[in-house]
């Protein structure tokens, strides 16, 4: 029996009466660092819905029907796992990969497609998702041969972590000013440069700026640390060149920053959680960190965020929703020393006024909570 076949009968015998011949959807999370970092796979469907998930690095896509995109170039080397989804119609599969595995992958061509699929044994009637491609292809990372940064940085790939396209320039400024790259880049998109006018390094230090102002400044001498995993504002260093040790080994820590310990923030990530003062949980001492006001848990609230002289944040959050001190937003180098959140209901009356200091002369740390708002990112200063 082929195994399309065989896998049509598998599909046949093992599905339970559908309640909703809606498709299953796959959500892909892959970071840059896929071989030894989770990958999570989220499949969304029907609660009760039984699923045959496909892996397969044969990622040939094949419409069988208007709009019914289905991977039957099944390879020898595919897989497949039965599940049924719980309650909430929802389930994630998590996958840590190590380098002998992506060494695989790549020898098979790179990529490894996952697809949900499964058949009403009364209708007949396929219920399939969308095709997820986990790609193998990049060789940043831990996996690949590298060595300590030697004679200065000569080699640069980065990726733009912005929310919109932006205007992006490397430039050095100084006696050795020169542009080393300009142009539009898009969210997600990775890009690379040399130094400019044919150099052997880039220098002391670049600048990262976006459309016209500077988010970032890089040290490329190697007097600080460059490894690929590190963050510079909105970029990722996803691989690094040295003029006399080759590929750069990645940071020792590139996993996200959590607290002062990685330095000053840049950038911090609040969450409105609809809490009291009483909720506040954080080790700042009282006259840094305080808290008057009561949301009661409204689901929806104005909030107004300011330093010193700056507002960095006035819209509408629902519960659980975030909100950005960003200064590299406003033009800003660094974010103001004190900081307060004030909340306001739908009609404008106050609710909740919170404080607390971000210079980490006092301690700051994700999970911390002031009042009705936790910490949920920390970005450090590079």
């Amino acid at each position: 029996m082929s195994r399309s076949l065989r896998l049509a009968a598998l599909l046949l015998l093992s599905a339970p009466v559908l309640a909703d011949n809606s498709p299953f959807v796959l959500t892909l999370s892959q970071p840059d660092y896929a071989p030894t970092e989770t990958i999570s796979l989220n499949l969304a469907g029907q609660p009760g819905q039984y699923a045959c998930v496909l892996f397969d690095p044969d990622c040939t896509p094949t419409e069988i029907l208007p709009g019914l995109i289905v991977d039957i170039g099944l390879s020898a080397h595919y897989f497949e796992l039965g599940l049924v989804l719980p309650p909430t119609g929802s389930l994630t599969l998590n996958y840590d990969f190590d380098c002998g595995f992506a060494a695989l992958i790549q020898s098979l061509g790179g990529h490894f497609c996952a697809q949900a699929i499964s058949l009403d044994p009364v209708s007949l009637q396929l219920c399939v998702s969308n095709l997820a491609d986990v790609d193998f292809t990049n060789t940043y990372g831990f996996c690949a041969p590298c060595s300590d940064c030697v004679g200065g940085v000569d080699g640069l790939t980065l990726r733009y972590l912005g929310p919109s396209s932006a205007f992006v320039e490397v430039v050095a400024t100084g006696k050795h000013a020169a542009t080393h790259f300009s142009g539009t880049v898009q969210p997600g998109e990775a890009f690379s440069f040399l130094p400019a006018g044919g150099k052997d390094s880039f220098g002391e230090e670049v600048e990262l700026q976006v459309d016209g102002q500077t988010q970032a400044t890089v040290h490329t001498s190697c007097s600080a640390p460059i490894g690929p995993g590190m963050v510079f504002g909105d970029f990722r260093v996803l691989a690094a060149n040295s003029r006399d040790g080759g590929a750069i080994c990645p940071a020792s820590n590139p996993g996200p920053a959590t607290d002062c310990s990685a330095g000053k923030p840049i950038k911090l990530e609040m969450k409105y959680t609809g809490g009291d003062c009483s909720a506040s949980d954080n080790d700042q001492s009282s006259d840094k960190a305080t808290c008057t006001g009561d949301p009661a848990g409204h689901t929806k609230v104005h909030v107004i965020a300011t330093g010193k002289s700056n507002v960095y944040f006035a819209g509408t959050l629902n519960l659980g929703e975030t909100f950005w001190f960003d200064p590299l937003a406003l033009g800003l180098g660094k974010i103001d020393n004190n900081l307060v959140i004030d909340v306001f209901d739908e009609s404008n009356n106050w609710l909740q006024t919170v404080t607390f200091h971000a210079s980490c002369s006092q301690p700051l740390a994700v999970g911390d909570v002031f009042g009705s708002f936790e910490l949920v990112t920390f970005v450090p200063k590079p």
